[in-house]
């Protein structure tokens, strides 16, 4: 029987803003979703390919001040690197996580891969990563007006996907992941125009993807921490599944600590829907398959970035939660 997907909303957010063009990040998350759908889910994906209006980008990064797009030359050679991805994805099906009584080092070398290099090679991305992380959070949290910028495309998104019917999932990467935290909590709990008519609205999915959110820090920028700690004004309530992912050597989402810090007091405090398992999941030592791509500041020097989205959107326990979503398997 055909998937009923006239009411399923998949809202994607990215993170830093160094980015391709609105329209080209759209089909590179898009096509990574739906390939890692394909290989588990061959004729959901056939029928994804006929409503294209299932995805939608609430895309950020034109708001950040001095942004310029990713050039066509750029464009391009990324474009490689996320079919490779997506090729790699195919060939190993779902082993890009490393299993229960699994040692790390032989999950890696498995793949033809020395762990010790491999941590090395990311590490060699590192400065870059931080250092626009950093940036970028400055910004978000000193400019009140950038910030609102920031958030308001997920806002808009999440607003028409409710209106709609729909109780639409959330993918967030890096930065964007405590943006979506923030505008969450917004709807939660804002009781002004634009925001209190949806109190009670939900998302089915918040996946965070090579998520900061762990780190004190970054959870200090937050409206929530405004708030009593482990109370209800705390976190947002209007979250089905939160499920984190958590890729090897990605140095963003170092802080591998969201039951502690979020699942066991919310659900303490009944924020999940009781009578399901799996609310909270956090994934992590995964896989990520990204290269970096080749330009004159790095020439030389390529190395895997473990923090690069694609190399998360490809994740099979993503993809197989996304499908339960869009089958009605999630209630």
């Amino acid at each position: 029987m055909p998937a009923d997907l006239s009411n399923k909303r998949i809202i994607m957010v990215h993170g830093l803003a160094s980015k391709p063009p609105p329209e080209v990040t759209h089909e590179l998350w898009r096509r990574c979703l739906l390939e890692n759908l394909r290989v588990s889910h061959r004729s959901l994906a056939r029928e994804l390919d006929a409503h294209p209006e299932v995805f939608e980008s609430a895309y950020w990064a034109n708001v950040v001040p001095h942004h310029v797009p990713d050039d066509a030359g750029y464009v391009r050679k990324l474009r490689e690197r996320v079919e490779a991805v997506i090729d790699e994805r195919r060939a190993i099906k779902n082993r890009f996580h490393v299993g229960p009584g699994e040692k790390v080092g032989s999950f890696f070398k498995d793949r033809g891969l020395d762990l010790v290099k491999l941590l090395a090679g990311a590490l060699s991305v590192r400065d870059d990563v931080m250092n626009r992380f950093l940036r970028e959070t400055e910004l978000y949290a000193e400019d009140q007006y950038i910030s609102d910028q920031i958030r308001a495309p997920l806002e808009h998104a999440l607003r028409r996907a409710w209106d709609a019917g729909s109780t639409p999932v959330v993918i967030a990467h890096s930065m964007g992941s405590f943006v979506a935290y923030d505008v969450l909590w917004r709807f939660a709990h804002r009781k002004t125009d634009g925001f209190k008519r949806y109190n009670r609205k939900r998302v089915s999915i918040f996946a965070t993807l090579g998520s900061p959110l762990g780190d004190s820090t970054v959870r200090e920028l937050l409206f929530a921490s405004q708030h009593e700690r482990h109370s209800k004004r705390q976190f947002p309530a209007n979250i089905d599944f939160w499920h984190n992912y958590a890729c090897l050597g990605d140095v963003v989402a170092h802080h591998k600590n969201f039951a502690d810090q979020f699942y066991a007091p919310m659900r303490a405090l009944g924020l999940f829907p009781a009578g399901k398992p799996f609310r909270t999941i956090d994934y992590v030592d995964l896989h990520n398959p990204f290269v970096v791509v080749a330009h004159p500041g790095n020439r030389g020097r390529i190395r895997r970035n473990p923090h690069k989205s694609y190399g998360y959107l490809v994740q099979p326990r993503l993809g197989s939660w996304i499908a339960d979503y869009l089958l009605d398997r999630l209630r």
